[in-house]
């Protein structure tokens, strides 16, 4: 979808759950990298936590920048990992809801 095909109140709805999505990842990440970082006793153990940690930012850096013709599927992602919920997306419009709801479920 382009940025033609969103209203200003759904785009605004859109970064704002994107954004939320976003924090609420890091939030979590910190929670399992405390975790993992207590474990930490060999070399090996050091090392797949620093894959850990590159794989994360990957991901984390592929969704940072808010993209209209890609945010469905950013939404659908988020919604998978329970980084945001559908409340967050009230008010945009049944048809972007439906195909975010299909995403989702894959």
């Amino acid at each position: 979808m382009s940025a033609a095909d969103w209203t200003h109140q759904e785009q605004s709805i859109a970064k704002d759950a994107f954004e939320t999505g976003k924090q609420r990842s890091i939030e979590a990440l910190i929670v399992i990298l405390r975790k993992q970082s207590a474990l930490l006793d060999t070399p090996e153990s050091i090392w797949r936590y620093h894959d850990f940690l590159s794989s994360e930012r990957y991901q984390y850096e592929g969704r940072a920048e808010f993209d209209t013709a890609n945010i469905l599927f950013n939404l659908a992602d988020m919604i998978k990992q329970n980084l945001i919920t559908y409340e967050d997306l009230e008010g945009l419009d049944t048809t972007k809801l439906s195909k975010i709801k299909a995403m989702a479920m894959f």
